[in-house]
């Protein structure tokens, strides 16, 4: 019972919740929609350019992260959640509507730049709403919240055998769900962002800060948008059933879910670097020998929830872990940097894997993830001197 005490901040409950029931449907309808447009594609594109197409959705996302901020400024967080909901319904009613690869690229994009923008305003609006004591718990909340969202997803993908549009009306529906909470919150401005003229050099120092606390975020992204889209690939070329594909992603998102709260509490205790180390450690082993279990469809399905419960809360550790290290009044734009860096994985993780399919075979492409893994262990390892000289110092931007 003492670790869900001070989850809901009393003083902003009812706006806390609906956020964080608006970002479940919203995570939901990402869940869905990427291996959905990335399994229709499996059968006219070459895994290559499936990946890239992929891709495009994450680049609108990254490209959202060069103006959001901005944007946020100008309007409320409510308004631009409205907005960029509409946004997403819109592109998601064109799959259905235009069946023509090269439009869909477009679609894709907007669906990014859309998911990007809820992403960033709704995290911008909890930061806002958590009380400092608790902060913590809340935050591992609204990731709970998410990852509620994308396990459910995916097991939805079946609905596709029964009609091609289906999926793609659920997707939308669940945003206009999403819509129907957030609409009627109090508007919210998002203020104390650094001015623009510090940039240059505030963005070498909190790199030097808090290195290992941005590199991860490339790592998870990586991870995540791979398995999305290139998953249903790996799946074809070894003549896996879809169900599979379906069932082990699900499986990932739910063991994210049954270690998120109790991990976070553990890196209360023995310290975030350690906890983001050992995980990593443990997910590059994972990773390595997933590919090796696809003959059994149980031990596949069941590893994949091994590797979603050890890795799957990375990306929250990590911004916990940003705010021990960058001082309060920088965090907001430590964040930005954070969610770039998440939306640069997650723009490259389909077309690398997708070229470690082709160069490497089918299981190219959790040897990639698996030597990223590998690769920020070292990092995080070798500049651990450097952080316990510096994670004290004042970040000024």
């Amino acid at each position: 019972m003492r670790l869900m005490h001070g989850i809901v901040p009393h003083n902003h409950a009812r706006t806390f919740m609906a956020v964080t029931c608006a970002v479940t449907a919203v995570t939901f309808s990402q869940g869905l929609m990427i291996p959905w447009m990335a399994t229709l594609e499996a059968g006219h594109l070459t895994p290559l350019l499936n990946s890239l197409s992929t891709s495009d959705t994450y680049l609108g996302l990254l490209v959202a992260m060069v103006f959001v901020g901005r944007v946020a400024r100008r309007m409320s967080l409510r308004r631009l959640v409205t907005w960029a909901l509409v946004c997403g319904i819109v592109s998601i009613g064109m799959f259905v509507i235009v069946e023509n690869a090269k439009w869909w690229l477009l679609f894709r994009f907007i669906f990014g730049l859309s998911l990007g923008s809820i992403h960033f305003a709704t995290q911008s609006w909890i930061g806002l709403l958590t009380t400092p004591e608790h902060r913590g718990k809340q935050m591992a909340f609204y990731g709970l919240a998410a990852g509620i969202g994308f396990a459910i997803g995916p097991l939805f993908l079946g609905a596709g055998t029964l009609a091609r549009w289906l999926p793609f009306v659920l997707a939308a529906a669940t945003f206009a769900l999403s819509l129907g909470m957030v609409i009627r919150l109090p508007k919210v401005a998002l203020q104390h962002q650094p001015a623009a003229r510090s940039l240059p050099i505030g963005i070498a120092r909190v790199y030097r800060i808090a290195l290992p606390a941005l590199a991860l975020p490339l790592v998870f992204g990586f991870m995540e948008s791979a398995l999305n889209g290139d998953l249903p690939l790996f799946a074809a070329r070894i003549h896996v059933s879809f169900s599979v594909v379906s069932a082990s992603l699900a499986a990932f998102v739910l063991g994210s879910l049954v270690l998120q709260l109790p991990l976070g509490h553990v890196s209360d205790r023995c310290g975030r670097r350690t906890v983001l180390t050992g995980c990593s450690a443990v997910g590059t082993v994972l990773f390595g020998v997933l590919p090796l279990t696809s003959g059994s469809n149980l031990v596949f399905v069941t590893l994949f929830f091994v590797v979603g419960a050890f890795l799957g809360t990375l990306f929250s550790l990590s911004l916990g872990y940003l705010g021990d290290l960058v001082q309060p009044a920088n965090l907001p734009f430590a964040n930005q940097l954070a969610v770039a860096n998440l939306g640069f994985g997650l723009m490259v993780g389909p077309t690398i894997g997708g070229l470690a399919m082709k160069w490497l075979g089918p299981s190219g492409m959790f040897w990639a993830i698996a030597f990223l893994y590998l690769l920020y262990v070292a990092i995080s390892v070798t500049w651990t001197a450097v952080n316990e000289r510096h994670e004290s110092a004042d970040v000024s931007l």
